[in-house]
């Protein structure tokens, strides 16, 4: 697995983790440990969206610079990186 696979697969797996808080706070919204653990793991799934973004480029639209050329468009498409 090459540099980029891993970072996409921890920034993945610190996704999935933060969607089952979510989920979980949903029906418990005042479960002050399970707020404490979305607030670490939202911070945790940014800083690996951060480093993905500053070797690979953007992740999404959203993630460009406007200032800066449309760089969205550099990057290969999903379907264009090797599996």
């Amino acid at each position: 697995m090459d540099e980029r696979e891993e970072l996409m697969k921890n920034l993945q797996i610190a996704d999935f983790a933060l969607i089952d808080t979510v989920l979980y706070l949903d029906t418990h919204p005042s479960d002050k440990a399970a707020l404490n653990h979305y607030d670490r793991l939202k911070k945790i799934s940014q800083a690996r969206e951060d480093e993905y973004i500053s070797k690979f480029g953007p992740l999404n639209s959203t993630n460009v610079e406007s200032s800066d050329i449309f760089s969205w468009v550099n990057n290969p498409w999903p379907w264009e990186v090797d599996a």
